[in-house]
């Protein structure tokens, strides 16, 4: 759309011409009064130009943005459409999870785990698709918390660092140590946090909710253990873990009540 001071412009600029002579000699009296006007309309023009200039350079800032805007709109609503797919995928994986290092507490002697117990199939990695959906939901919201998102994804993180760490402890021969009980149940919680942690958001991607969860209590926690069958009748000692965490947090990915890290 043209500029509405664009026409004043061309005036301007032609009125500027003339008393410059550029369109040819002009009348006596016309030009004496041009005359001592000129340094006046020479500053009237180069403000008004110059105003023009902002209000183009203003209004193609605002259409940058708003395009801008539009485009992440876009890509955050793409995002959240497959989101759900992204959950099952975290829920899975964490179910998983604890159903083998339940396992490993059903072989433990005693309080240790007996070398050469752990498989391969403790260390099964979050398929990278999962993580890239997770990474771009948050980049792409501009609006609401995604503190819990941030925590569990590196709560996912840290879980697999420390299943490879089980896994290589029970059958490197090189290294010294051994898995003990307490350490598998103390991941089996883990697990569930993860689980507890998706869960929060399935509203939110299934367009029930478009407010996003700001934390993951403790008693979601147990409820998903209760979800992934690892009951309290059958693995006490997980849910005395649990009971433990609570004096501590509120909730798996907040901060401890001390206020330490």
């Amino acid at each position: 759309m043209r500029d509405p001071w664009f026409p004043l412009l061309i005036l301007l600029i032609v009125l500027v011409a003339i008393w410059l002579g550029v369109l040819g000699p002009l009348p006596g009296g016309f030009a004496d009064w041009l005359q001592r006007w000129q340094t006046l309309a020479a500053a009237g023009v180069a403000s008004i130009a110059a105003y023009v200039a902002f209000q183009n350079t203003t209004r193609t800032l605002h259409h940058g943005e708003r395009l801008e805007r539009q485009r992440r709109d876009r890509k955050h609503a793409a995002v959240r459409a497959v989101l759900p797919l992204a959950l099952s995928s975290l829920s899975e994986y964490a179910q998983e999870s604890a159903e083998t290092l339940g396992n490993l507490v059903d072989k433990c002697d005693d309080e240790t785990l007996p070398r050469l117990t752990a498989t391969e199939e403790l260390v099964r990695p979050l398929p990278a698709d999962t993580l890239k959906t997770l990474s771009d939901f948050i980049e792409y919201t501009d609006h609401g918390e995604v503190r819990i998102l941030e925590a569990l994804i590196a709560a996912i993180q840290v879980h697999d660092a420390r299943l490879r760490g089980i896994y290589s402890i029970n059958n490197d021969p090189n290294i010294v140590g051994v898995v003990i009980r307490a350490d598998l149940e103390g991941r089996i919680v883990d697990a569930a946090s993860i689980y507890a942690g998706a869960a929060v958001f399935y509203n939110y991607a299934r367009r029930r909710s478009n407010e996003l969860p700001t934390s993951v209590p403790w008693e979601n926690v147990a409820v998903a253990l209760s979800n992934m069958r690892i009951w309290d009748s059958e693995y006490p000692r997980v849910y005395e873990t649990l009971e433990r965490q609570r004096s501590f947090s509120t909730g798996p990915f907040d901060l401890p009540s001390d206020g330490t890290a």
